[in-house]
Order: structure tokens, then C-alpha cells, then sequence
């Protein structure tokens, strides 16, 4: 078995092995992987974060192999988490939820247990930032890497995908009785999860929807004031333990 760690900013993980194939997620600086293939150009892996392995192609140049036994200790260790849009670490530019594994003054040991207050904090930290399909960066990050980046800082590992952390948690049958840190879901009336994004209270929602915004969360969906209508359509809301 071949290990790897991610040794740049951040690398792009593609569904297949082509330069044209769409990015569904990305690496971090320090997140480590299994290699499950490979190609001359590309290598297939297999992320390893909690119970939630995601598998993807990177380019091979990027691969950066590490021993078994690095692996084992650094899947052993709690890591501190860049809790800041972007800090300087060792000449990189790195984002927010990032590991490192070692002490830095923007970075803070992932909580042991999960406390949703923080969700909403850290996801307010990065308002402003742009979309980008499969993104995990304050440089860009899609619904789901919001949530993903965010619940880690909170405490909590999700799956990558909205379709995946639909079902995690509890279902929460009313929206009166939601609070700050529940998970909305949204998506066709087939049921097909599509958006996901984090409850405020106070009637609003604050997702990743061409950037990271807040907008108002009613019964039928998120509405967006600036254009007067609903964009996403509600399907349900969980919360996170």
C-alpha cells in the first residue's frame, strides 16, 4: 500500500483521470490520503478523514509519498485547525480547517465534541468568499465545503457531499423548533439533495450560493430578498450531534 500527504496549498481532486474532468473536492495542506491506482499522468486516492473516505484523481507530479508509519501517526494525532480565512505557514498561504500539527497562533485544536454555536461562527468568518464546485478554500468552496470546513472547527467530521450529510444527525420536523447550527437541506421534489446550509435563527440561513451569504429561511426554501423570489426548496433540516 502506497500513503501520500498533500504538500501544497491545496490540490484539486478530479472524478476522473483527465485535466477536463470536474472537480469534486480538494485536498489540504497536510490531509492524508491511500493510493488506490495509478497512470502514467494520474493517481487515484482515497481520502481518510473519520469514517468518511472520499476518493478522487490527482495529477501524479503532485504525489508526495509518506511511510506507513507517518500515515498511522498523523491519522493518531488531534489536529490544530487554521481558524482564520487565510494565514502564512512556512512560505504557504493556508485556509481556514486546515491541520497542521503543530502550534500556530491561528490555529486551534479540533474540539472533542461538537458545539454547534461555533458552526455558525466560523461559516460568518468566511462570508464574502466565492463559490467554487468542489471547493474547501476561502479562495473558493462550494455548499457542502462550507458546512464540511466549518462543522471540523465546530468539532464534528462530515461526509463531503450534501447528498452524504443529509444523513447525519437528527430530523427536526418543525421549522420553529430549529436552532442555530442545524443543517438545512434543499433540492427537487423527487427528494434529491442538492444545497446545503447552516441556521442562523432569527428566520435566516447562511450558505454558499455564488458566495457565502445570508438570506432568509422560510417554510418552502431560502428566499433571496435581492431577487425576490425563492432559490433552493427546503426537504429537511437535521441536527448535528
Amino acid at each position: 500500500m502506497t500513503y501520500g500527504i498533500c504538500n501544497l496549498t491545496a490540490i484539486a481532486l478530479r472524478k476522473e483521470d483527465r485535466h477536463a474532468s470536474e472537480m469534486v473536492s480538494q485536498l489540504l495542506y497536510n490531509e492524508t490520503y491511500t493510493v488506490l491506482d495509478k497512470t502514467k499522468e494520474w493517481v487515484l486516492i482515497q481520502t481518510e478523514d473519520g469514517d468518511f473516505p472520499y476518493q478522487g484523481w490527482i495529477q501524479e507530479k503532485q504525489l508526495c509519498e509518506i511511510s506507513e508509519e507517518q500515515f498511522n501517526a498523523m491519522k493518531g494525532k488531534t489536529p490544530y485547525l487554521i481558524n482564520k480565512p487565510v494565514v502564512e505557514h512556512n512560505g504557504l498561504l493556508l485556509t481556514m480547517g486546515t491541520p497542521l500539527y503543530e502550534p500556530h497562533p491561528d490555529a486551534v485544536l479540533m474540539p472533542s465534541e461538537f458545539h454547534p454555536e461555533l458552526l455558525v461562527d466560523y461559516a460568518k468568518r468566511l462570508l464574502g468568499a466565492p463559490y467554487l464546485w468542489g471547493g474547501r478554500m476561502a479562495m473558493g468552496l462550494d455548499c457542502s465545503g462550507l458546512t464540511k470546513v466549518c462543522a471540523r472547527l465546530a468539532g464534528l467530521v462530515l461526509p463531503r457531499d450534501a447528498s452524504q450529510q443529509v444523513w447525519e444527525g437528527e430530523l427536526v420536523y418543525f421549522l420553529q423548533e430549529t436552532l442555530p447550527g442545524d443543517l438545512a437541506f434543499f433540492g427537487e421534489e423527487d427528494g434529491h439533495i442538492t444545497h446545503v446550509g447552516i441556521v442562523m435563527g432569527n428566520e435566516q440561513i447562511i450558505h454558499c450560493s455564488g458566495q457565502v451569504r445570508i438570506d432568509y429561511l422560510d417554510q418552502t426554501g431560502i428566499f433571496n430578498k435581492e431577487r425576490d423570489e425563492h432559490t433552493h426548496r427546503l426537504q429537511a433540516v437535521k441536527r448535528l450531534r
